[in-house]
């Protein structure tokens, strides 16, 4: 039995140092996309797991120094989905100082900002459109059901947390220091420095800042 044991620890362990040359190969890969689309990003950012990229022909860029982006896999909380950025042509994402993501989707049509020391927790979605229109006419054609969307930015103040598997849709501002309970659905502003949660999200309290 004792042997087995050893055994066991050896694998675990050089699981655990495979798993971490294969994060080096993740934000290789991450910042050599980063490059090619012309964004703009500190060396230090770091990729745990495998992100999804997607970044459109004129999209802009900006990642903040000591961003850190957790993927499937990299996390006991959530294991289903990697974190996911798509930004449209054109649109642009704005991510602060030392925030961080996990297992995050974030879909950029017109504009999305994430400021400093925001945290993100697993299974979020970001996103700054309603993707499809609301009159079912205009569903019908695919082709245009895309087109003419009323996209609206969102905005997310620094020191912001957001709790997990939350979603934040457009055209909303989250003001600085405020949390967002977990599986909160925010449709509506928050000011500073407050709690909200559910679905859709209301006021809890005022937070101590």
């Amino acid at each position: 039995m004792h042997i087995l044991s050893t055994i066991v620890l050896y694998a675990v362990k050089a699981g655990q140092k495979a798993g971490k040359c294969l994060n080096v190969l993740n934000s290789m890969y991450a910042k050599a996309y980063l490059r090619h689309k012309k964004a703009r990003f500190h060396s230090d950012i770091l990729f745990y797991g495998f992100p999804r990229l997607q970044f459109g022909k004129g999209s802009e860029i900006n990642i903040g120094k000591g961003f850190i982006c957790r993927s499937k896999g990299s996390t006991a909380l959530d294991d289903i989905t990697s974190s996911y950025l798509v930004v449209a042509p054109g649109a642009r994402l704005s991510i602060g100082d030392n925030s961080g993501i996990s297992d995050t989707a974030i879909i950029c049509r017109k504009a999305i900002t994430i400021g400093s020391h925001a945290n993100i927790g697993n299974g979020t979605i970001i996103i700054d459109s309603d993707m499809h229109h609301l009159d079912w006419r205009q569903r019908i054609d695919r082709a245009a059901d895309i087109q003419g969307l009323n996209d609206k930015p969102v905005t997310i103040g620094d020191h912001v947390f957001i709790g997990m598997r939350s979603i934040i849709l457009k055209g909303v501002t989250i003001g600085e220091k405020s949390v967002v309970a977990a599986g909160s659905v925010v449709c509506h502003d928050i000011p500073p420095g407050e709690l909200w949660g559910g679905n859709p999200a209301h006021f809890i309290r005022k937070i101590d800042c």
